[in-house]
């Protein structure tokens, strides 16, 4: 099909391979004209016929696809999706930017502090509802227009657990002839949301009150919004407890026992943008491993190589807890080239939050062999005053991967 096709404000700008643990998949990369945000249709098999077609309509959760977080059925659900449509020989995949059910990252990060910090009394729909915000924020307009775009006609069968998300898509004259329930069994570091989830009206077993949550490692303060003293440019939104699933030495798909990271949520006044530093151990320990971790929207998905990002993040995972303290910078995808490479955002305001956090402190930064990316780092790090001890070697399982992005970040 031509690479560029608009539907509504849908503007198709072409596709990519995407070679998933489930086989081979096609991901149509689309752009809101209007607001410049993405979306993506990941097909497999043909998706133009008149027989019922499987489809998962899912919005993005960058806490557990890409930082590797435990504590919702999100990465679950999308992995799910993908291993049922590829069984069946066809379906479809409608990736939507909707963090925190639509009401974006910030709304999701503060709702995760309040309900931490109530010692998981409150809920997730509960925390929304102190924040001013309805339970559900999402749009699905963007998917009948794709649908369109693609010139699919068949009747969905819809990989969902989320009745309301039916009620939406027929209300956009989306043909849904039934449901295919998307479940894992609950594990201690996911039960509260799921059982949120289920007493809402998600077709989802609730745990039940008997079941073993993991406790919190220490205690989440609720705290408003306020402006960095040293870097006034970036407000502090949110603080809270995020396990990371930390996959075994060796095995890309076994999970080993999760760790927990701090998630620092920020937005940046002059970038106009939101940032997150995670970090692990104690909060004044001496000498912190430090690291910028480039995302990748197409990572995402569980890809057969595992994904050059992942594979660092995991390996920085890793050392970071090995060396019992450090600080990671994520770098956020800016959109997509002419040839449909990730654009990395300027990694100007990832070193200046790093640089907020070990102040007063020489650092080791993390480097992998051959990246300039972190030397320029490391550079900037020294500029704003930062001591620099020697450099630990960031050591990914897999190096035959390759990158969907343009250059390493400078």
């Amino acid at each position: 099909m031509s690479a560029h096709v608009i539907a509504g404000q849908m503007l198709r700008r072409g596709e990519v391979a995407l070679d998933t643990v489930h086989g081979p998949f096609c991901a149509h990369v689309f752009q809101n004209v209007a607001t410049g945000t993405y979306a993506f249709a990941v097909a497999h098999g043909e998706v133009r016929g008149d027989e019922p077609l499987l489809a998962r309509v899912h919005s993005s959760c960058v806490t557990s696809e890409t930082y590797g977080g435990c504590d919702c059925d999100c990465v679950d659900q999308l992995d799910l999706a993908l291993q049922r449509i590829a069984a069946a020989g066809r379906g479809i995949v409608f990736y939507l930017m909707q963090e925190g059910r639509g009401a974006g990252f910030t709304a999701k990060a503060r709702d995760r502090m309040i309900v931490q910090a109530s010692r998981n009394r409150l809920t997730t729909f509960e925390a929304y509802e102190r924040m001013g915000l309805i339970r559900d924020h999402r749009r699905y307009d963007e998917v009948a227009h794709v649908s369109r775009a693609l010139g699919i006609r068949a009747p969905w069968r819809l990989l969902t657990n989320n009745p309301e998300k039916v009620s939406a898509l027929r209300g956009l004259d989306v043909e849904v002839a039934g449901t295919v329930p998307l479940r894992k069994e609950a594990s201690p570091y996911n039960l509260h949301y799921l059982s949120a989830k289920s007493r809402s009206g998600h077709a989802l077993e609730d745990p039940g009150e008997g079941a073993c949550a993991a406790d919190l490692p220490e205690a989440v303060r609720d705290f408003a919004p306020y402006a960095l003293p040293d870097e006034p440019r970036f407000v502090h939104l949110a603080t809270y407890l995020l396990p990371i699933r930390l996959r075994a030495a060796g095995d890309a798909r076994a999970a080993a026992t999760p760790c927990w990271f701090r998630v620092h949520a920020y937005f940046d006044l002059t970038g106009g943008r939101e940032h997150v530093v995670l970090a692990c151990g104690p909060p004044d320990a001496a000498a912190p491993l430090v690291h910028v971790q480039r995302e990748s929207w197409l990572e995402r998905f569980p890809l057969a190589s595992g994904g050059v990002e992942k594979h660092a993040w995991q390996a920085a995972v890793r050392r970071i807890v090995e060396h019992g303290a450090g600080y990671a910078a994520f770098l956020p995808v800016a959109g997509f080239d002419c040839e449909l490479r990730e654009r990395p955002a300027d990694a100007e305001a990832a070193v200046a939050l790093l640089a907020h956090h070990v102040r007063g402190r020489a650092v080791h930064p993390l480097r992998a062999p051959d990246d300039d990316a972190a030397d320029r780092v490391a550079a900037a790090l020294a500029r704003r005053g930062v001591v620099l001890h020697d450099p630990v070697a960031l050591q990914p399982e897999r190096t035959d991967a390759k990158p969907f992005g343009g250059p390493r970040p400078s």
